[in-house]
């Protein structure tokens, strides 16, 4: 997987986690979808904008890593609920 793309799918399971935590799923059809269109649009303009000036974004990376990596995102969103919650 390239690196861009596993970025991009960091960020998204992030603030789509973000999100669906505060709408608590209580939003229906058309602005469920809208919010969800709207955010990969804003993550897929920020990466492609930001990062090409830090990062050399075409480079591989191992299907371990990227495992563990989305893992993370998962792990890393739980626990900024949690301590949102408390």
């Amino acid at each position: 997987m390239k690196r861009h793309t596993l970025i991009e799918y960091c960020l998204l399971i992030f603030f789509s986690g973000i999100y669906f935590a505060f709408l608590g799923f209580q939003s229906k059809g058309f602005t469920f979808i809208i919010g969800v269109i709207f955010l990969y649009v804003l993550i897929n303009i920020a990466t492609k904008r930001m990062l090409p000036s830090y990062i050399q974004l075409d480079k591989k990376v191992g299907i371990w890593k990227t495992v563990s990596i989305i893992i993370g995102s998962v792990f890393l969103t739980m626990l900024v609920l949690t301590i949102l919650v408390m």
